[in-house]
């Protein structure tokens, strides 16, 4: 049932902008509309209906952040009758209004497409991609000036068990995540890093960006600095950790920088890393010393 409750997601997140009913879900994966609807809130913590809305009022936020949109416009794509429904409903979730939103960019908290059934079960569809080491493209990049906006914890060094110590903690990692995300910058998400103490978990923000403190988010400038970026050409999900090893092979082991004459500036993280599940990618940018 877990496997059919996944399909549904990805279903459903390719009709956010469609009208959805628990009928047509069900009839989707073929059980019940009872049924559907008690098995979703058992893996999902919350109700299909409220799923639906939270991730319409978060593919929402990111259009009024990234574009130059009509509230009404956006209000009717996403399945509101008015302005003023949309604009309730997005204050009761996010704790803004929308036309505050756009004038503010404040962090709010994104609800990202659920994925039930990672670590646990990794899907097999798709054809394997594998690569040769000489297929991971080799690039220097700019970044310009800005505000690195972050979460840090000593003693790890990976993304999983990042957010499982947070867990621990008490941490609404979910609550995190989508903030960071909410923050407009050069990459769309939030990503990891390594340091020489620890893992940490941060975004990049515009320099004048404000961060409220109550989140306990820390905050760096980081001037204009090159960077040395290893990039996978692409994969499958199943191959998703296969490819992420690969490349950090490449970068932070197997790679003579002395030979290309590359200096690394690990002052304060030795290596970002990126990745994605929706959209399949995954790349480390390692900063280098200017001269």
């Amino acid at each position: 049932m877990k496997i059919d409750i996944q399909k549904a997601i990805d279903w459903i997140e390719g009709k956010l902008e469609d009208e959805v009913s628990l009928k047509e879900i069900s009839e989707f994966i073929r059980y019940s509309p009872s049924h559907t609807s008690r098995e979703f809130k058992r893996y999902m913590g919350s109700t299909l209906r409220n799923y639906i809305q939270l991730r319409r009022l978060t593919k929402a936020a990111i259009e009024l952040r990234d574009k130059q949109v009509r509230i009404i416009d956006i209000a009717i794509k996403y399945g509101y009758n008015s302005q003023e429904a949309f604009s309730r409903s997005f204050k009761e979730v996010f704790s803004i209004t929308p036309r505050e939103y756009i004038k503010t960019k404040r962090m709010i908290p994104y609800v990202f497409k659920k994925d039930v059934l990672y670590p646990e079960y990794i899907r097999k569809e798709g054809e394997v991609i594998m690569v040769k080491d000489e297929e991971i493209k080799v690039s220097v990049e700019v970044m310009p000036e800005h505000k690195f906006v972050y979460l840090e914890k000593e003693g790890v060094d990976n993304y999983m068990s990042f957010w499982e110590q947070q867990e621990r903690e008490g941490k609404d990692c979910d609550l995190l995540h989508g903030l960071l995300a909410s923050i407009p910058g050069v990459f769309n998400e939030g990503y990891g890093a390594f340091t020489k103490e620890g893992y940490i978990f941060g975004k990049d923000a515009a320099v004048d960006y404000y961060v409220e403190e109550k989140h306990g988010f820390k905050e760096l400038i980081i001037p204009e600095q090159k960077y040395l970026k290893f990039e996978h050409p692409g994969f499958t999900e199943s191959e998703f950790g296969q490819a992420l090893n690969q490349v950090r092979r490449i970068a932070l082991k197997d790679f003579n920088m002395e030979i290309k004459n590359f200096q690394v500036d690990d002052s304060f993280v030795r290596a970002y890393e990126h990745s994605g599940m929706e959209l399949l990618y995954y790349f480390i940018r390692i900063p280098l010393k200017r001269y």
